[in-house]
């Protein structure tokens, strides 16, 4: 082999080979709070203590089951972004989104605390984020049941007022 083909193959396979992959983020650079230099904040309340009502974009049925529930970033790998927040039921905590953009997070994931076990985690997706954080940022965390294939499914969902999004937003 001569040496400037040598030179000229080296230089393509390590270029394929350094190629950063493309990761997924959820980028919020473009959301009202971006865009006026402010911090970006979802605040979460867990109203799992409350009764009553159905968020109809995920068919759940809300109902009183009271437990703490856990909010993290995490990146597209389902691996946790910064610290995460547990929200004891009544209480209301805020996540700072600026923060976990800087991070490169991909989406929130809900799920029970003490009983994770037992009930279905969620998460919100970087649509849902950003619609929220477009709206008043104010999102209520709840537990609930819908019936999936003829089984009944329990939840941590969300129903946010800013954005008017909701979820868990999965076919079953």
């Amino acid at each position: 082999m001569r040496f400037d083909t040598f030179i000229t193959a080296t230089l393509i396979t390590g270029a394929i080979v350094t190629t950063p992959v493309a990761r997924a983020e959820c980028d919020i650079s473009q959301t009202k709070c971006a865009l006026k230099g402010g911090k970006c904040n979802i605040h979460f309340t867990n109203r799992t203590a409350d009764a009553g009502g159905l968020d109809g974009k995920s068919n759940i049925n809300q109902t009183t089951a009271i437990q703490a529930v856990r909010v993290k970033a995490i990146d597209s790998k389902g691996n946790k972004v910064g610290n995460k927040l547990v929200i004891q039921a009544g209480d209301t905590k805020t996540m700072n989104i600026t923060k976990k953009a800087n991070k490169q997070f991909d989406a929130i994931r809900l799920r029970s605390d003490n009983a994770g076990f037992m009930f279905g985690g969620t998460t919100m997706r970087c649509e849902d984020i950003v619609a929220v954080l477009n709206g008043n940022g104010k999102c209520k965390l709840f537990h609930g049941n819908r019936k999936a294939g003829g089984n009944l499914t329990t939840h941590i969902g969300y129903k946010c007022d800013g954005g008017n999004v909701g979820g868990p937003n999965d076919p079953n």
